[in-house]
């Protein structure tokens, strides 16, 4: 049974490391971007565009975020996309110009979302635009402290990760363990080192961006057969040697990405696989590594318990109870229900199921989202 000391072990120290890389960067403020950022006087006027297809349960509120920034010079859009459920008429009633995209189908070799957003920026002159999905809740000061930011550090592409809202049962089992798996696999200070273009990511979710540097790029067709969009176009941008960064920004800006298991499921299916830049040996070395360090410290426990092994069972014990101490902190720092925490290993099966069924997919070309299949 020594082999099973040695592999606790080891998980323990995995542990470790994560609870330290999580305390240090807490520590480190150059990635963080929150409510009491500067604002510069005389901003440049801000278009922020909102893609809509069927987004009738959260285009009002999105709009209505918008509307209520304190950003001096800021006009929305919302593109509507097709939608069959009334996005459009909500979207005005709270205030919102929209454009009607139509419900034609895709022209050849382009995605919904990237055809959307090619054909929205089309319609303003603004030097920066700003993408904003429609789950998005912005904070009154989001625009202006993000937008202030670019301008100070000449930035041309500014993103970040906001506030994860969960409220169904699966999405506080799931969210947490695809959310902590995202965060693992794209280290900030590598993500912004500028002599590491291939780096550079975007969350769609919010992304400003210099129009110079947009057009430079040849904007979204660029990516107009990218499922993910932002990402491609985060590379691209960082590619020509424009600046590209993403930052923390909980404080600026909410979003609940989905509602349920169906919506989770499509979802991340839909994007697991490519963001891993569809490298087989990325999730190969992800499959390893959440059967050992998610699902191994409960599978010894037991079997240590089966077997009357006093000693086992006293070790994998501890390597629980630092697993879930480590959870906890973390549940804590990114306010999430720490009760959820104890079903991490049911999150970590999930997470399993979700890679596989992403990586079946992509590579039989079925991925489906809002209505279309590509």
């Amino acid at each position: 049974m020594m082999w099973l000391h040695v592999l606790l072990g080891g998980i323990a120290l995995f542990w470790l490391g994560a609870l330290l890389r999580v305390v240090r960067s807490r520590a480190d403020t150059r990635f963080r971007l929150g409510v009491d950022a500067p604002v510069i006087d005389a901003l440049p006027r801000l278009a922020v565009i909102v893609p809509a297809r069927d987004e009738a349960r959260n285009i009002g509120a999105c709009v209505a975020s918008v509307l209520g920034s304190d950003h001096p010079r800021v006009e929305l859009l919302v593109f509507d996309d097709g939608s069959s459920d009334g996005t459009a008429d909500i979207a005005r009633a709270a205030g919102a110009r929209v454009v009607e995209g139509g419900a034609a189908p895709l022209p050849e070799g382009w995605m919904g979302k990237p055809w959307a957003l090619k054909r929205a920026a089309s319609e303003t002159d603004a030097d920066w635009i700003c993408f904003v999905d429609a789950d998005v809740r912005l904070h009154p000061g989001a625009l202006s402290r993000v937008h202030s930011y670019a301008v100070r550090e000449d930035c041309h592409l500014l993103s970040g990760f906001g506030k994860l809202v969960m409220g169904s049962f699966w999405e506080k089992v799931i969210q947490p363990s695809v959310g902590g798996l995202i965060i693992a696999g794209n280290d900030l200070a590598v993500v912004n080192d500028p002599e590491r273009p291939d780096k550079a990511i975007a969350n769609g979710q919010l992304i400003l961006v210099q129009r110079g540097a947009y057009e430079g790029v040849g904007g979204h067709e660029a990516v107009r057969d990218n499922i993910l969009d932002y990402i491609g176009l985060a590379l691209a941008i960082a590619g020509k040697g424009f600046r590209a960064r993403c930052l923390f920004m909980r404080e600026l800006f909410s979003c609940r990405m989905y509602t349920g298991l169906a919506e989770l499921w499509r979802g991340w299916t839909k994007n697991l696989f490519p963001g891993m830049r569809y490298r087989l040996d990325a999730v190969a070395l992800v499959v390893g590594m959440v059967l050992v360090e998610f699902i191994a410290p409960y599978v010894i426990f037991l079997f240590a318990l089966s077997a009357g092994d006093v000693a086992l069972v006293a070790s994998a014990a501890a390597v629980l109870v630092l697993v879930h101490g480590v959870r906890a902190y973390m549940d804590g720092i990114f306010e999430q229900e720490r009760a959820y925490g104890l079903l991490q290993p049911l999150g970590a099966l999930v997470l399993l199921g979700l890679l596989l069924d992403s990586v079946r997919r992509t590579r039989a070309g079925t991925r489906e989202w809002k209505g279309r299949i590509y």
